[in-house]
């Protein structure tokens, strides 16, 4: 990820919240090899107060049979693990704070033919 960022980026931090969380499973910015990864991408925002900027972390959960069908009870709970990760550090720095956007919900990706689970996270990160 090589963004101009004008906050302090969070993604290093979060990739390694998440990989521990989910244990084994591959995570990443750019998409995974495999048919069971966790899929990550962040989006800054704006800056709620002068010292904090807000970050929208999209989690997608891909844990497919060869098959191609969802493993919807697997994927969820990888989710879940995940999520769960980042709110109980959403206090470590950079971080300030961390909160459930949406999801965790079922999606279908086009591109590979197959269904994922989907959920965003708000994020508060220290600013530069």
């Amino acid at each position: 990820m090589s963004v101009r960022l004008l906050g302090m980026d969070p993604s290093p931090l979060v990739l390694e919240v998440i990989s521990e969380a989910v244990g084994g499973v591959p995570v990443g910015y750019d998409m995974p090899d495999g048919d069971r990864k966790v899929w990550l991408t962040l989006s800054a925002g704006a800056y709620p107060t002068p010292v904090t900027q807000r970050w929208t972390l999209t989690v997608s959960v891909y844990d497919a049979s060869p098959s191609g069908v969802l493993d919807h009870m697997s994927a969820q709970s990888t989710w879940m693990a995940a999520a769960r990760a980042v709110l109980h550090d959403r206090h470590v720095h950079p971080l300030c704070d961390a909160e459930v956007q949406s999801g965790p919900l079922v999606n279908h990706d086009a591109d590979l033919d197959v269904d994922y689970v989907y959920g965003a996270l708000m994020l508060t990160v220290t600013a530069n």
